[in-house]
């Protein structure tokens, strides 16, 4: 039979629930009371059908399983256009959506014939398997307990595809991009799409293949009230471990030792993961952008940039604090660290609806060469001697991903970092030697309003006072293990 026959024929789908647990037994998979509720789910993949119109069919897939080393698997985090329609962390999952719909065997009735406009395609439960890998939703659960409007088990998807797919009426097939690195199983799973495209291709069709991303990216901008208290509560527990890093910080720590602070504060909040890998970067580390290593042993006088931050239900915060090991900022490096605050407070003071991105990050720009000017370590105006110690931007936008669908000009509902800093390493002639191996980044989560915005992760102090009085408290880092 051919790709095209296949398409054109009217594909009854049909669902085997024997082998299904009871809805009672599914209670139990949800254990979290603070999740994005099934409505907003549903309005998503509502807002993606209307966008698609009625000549087009979007595939979008779960991310893979990925190997860390042998039999072991790195832990399992979901894909964000997939999680942000479905609210689904598992792997091996496959979502259909039509805006013509497709025809489908009523659960209930299996001689009425239903249409509708998305289908999950999920795990099946199977004991054997759950008892070593946990318990899974299946398809009764993910219609009970994430109310999507059709699952299936994924077994299902190969022979059903092409009759869910009306070719003879469908312009744009629109998937993610079915990259090489793509691995495991929801590979295998997905070669019935590559091979659909295959021959759209080969048989030269009108039908263009088309990337989703773009549409979802258009909606995941503006964070919905339920989004903001999600990242909130992320911003909330990263501020509250950098408190804990701050009293816990004492010469002779290994830098480990206060990423160990971090994360345990983060777990005993709720947090399921990092947002990225924790980056405790002392003295000579600290001019390292992404240094993540964590092995060195602070000394005494050494400044300590920490950024840390948590995730909360797969949505990131993104928080960075600067603070001397000994609790008290040498002259240089509070000189320093002065001008990367003054540059932060500028910029957030900015920030309003309205206001453009550029105009923002060319304030930054602006009081961090002038500090640099001031103190000599730049001998001249220019952007070329002024990005030998800042070589990054000043922020970006966070929700589902640290670095998150932003937009040029702010709007509330945009959550926005600010993370000016300087970089000053020992290998740059005509700088003064006090300045050498010191970093200084601070960095906040900034909510835009409707009539300006709101620091999220302000519970940590910023001002150089402040941070020297928390530091003469005691915190968990400090409590004896062995």
């Amino acid at each position: 039979m051919t790709f095209r026959s296949l398409f054109v024929r009217i594909f009854v789908l049909s669902l085997n629930l024997a082998a299904i647990a009871s809805s009672q037994e599914l209670n139990y998979l949800v254990y979290d009371r603070d999740q994005i509720p099934n409505s907003v789910y549903r309005s998503r993949r509502d807002n993606i059908v209307e966008e698609l119109g009625k000549d087009a069919v979007a595939i979008f897939y779960s991310a893979p399983e990925r190997t860390r080393n042998a039999d072991t698997d790195y832990r399992y985090r979901q894909d964000d256009n997939f999680y942000y329609l479905t609210g689904f962390n598992e792997p091996n999952a496959i979502l259909l959506l039509s805006g013509r719909g497709m025809a489908v065997a009523d659960l209930r009735d299996s001689t009425r014939i239903d249409t509708v406009k998305e289908i999950l395609f999920v795990q099946s439960r199977n004991p054997r398997f759950e008892q070593w890998t946990g318990r899974r939703f299946g398809p009764e659960g993910a219609m009970k307990l994430l109310g999507v409007q059709h699952a299936l088990g994924i077994e299902k998807f190969k022979s059903m595809f092409p009759g869910v797919v009306p070719i003879a009426a469908m312009k744009f097939l629109y998937v993610a991009n079915l990259a090489k690195e793509t691995t495991g199983r929801i590979s295998e799973l997905l070669q019935p799409v590559r091979s659909s495209i295959d021959e759209l291709k080969t048989n030269g069709s009108q039908i263009e293949v088309k990337d989703p991303s773009s549409i979802i990216k258009k909606y995941r901008v503006i964070k919905s009230p339920e989004e903001i208290a999600l990242i909130s509560r992320a911003a909330h527990i990263s501020a509250l471990a950098h408190r804990q890093a701050m009293m816990s910080c004492k010469p002779g720590m290994a830098e480990y030792e206060l990423q160990a602070v971090y994360e345990y504060t983060f777990s005993k909040l709720g947090s399921e993961y990092p947002a990225y890998p924790c980056i405790v970067g002392s003295a000579e580390n600290s001019v390292i952008l992404h240094y993540d290593t964590n092995r060195r042993t602070i000394a005494d006088g050494d400044i300590v940039l920490a950024d840390c931050a948590a995730e909360y239900h797969n949505y990131a915060s993104d928080v960075t604090r600067t603070f001397p090991a000994n609790g008290k900022f040498s002259v240089p490096q509070r000189k320093v660290y002065q001008i990367v605050l003054d540059a932060q407070n500028s910029a957030i003071g900015m920030m309003k609806p309205g206001v453009a991105w550029a105009d923002v990050t060319a304030k930054a720009d602006s009081v961090l060469e002038n500090g640099l000017y001031t103190l000599g370590i730049i001998k001249e105006k220019n952007k070329r001697e002024f990005r030998r110690f800042y070589p990054h931007g000043l922020g970006h936008a966070v929700g589902l991903d640290v670095h998150d669908v932003g937009s040029a000009v702010m709007m509330p509902g945009i959550i926005y970092t600010i993370e000016p800093g300087i970089y000053i390493p020992d290998n740059i002639q005509g700088i003064d030697p006090q300045y050498f191996n010191l970093g200084i980044r601070i960095e906040d989560d900034i909510l835009i309003t409707s009539d300006g915005h709101k620091i999220l992760s302000e519970e940590v102090p910023r001002e150089i006072e402040q941070i020297e009085a928390l530091m003469k408290q005691k915190g968990i880092g400090t409590l004896p293990v062995e």
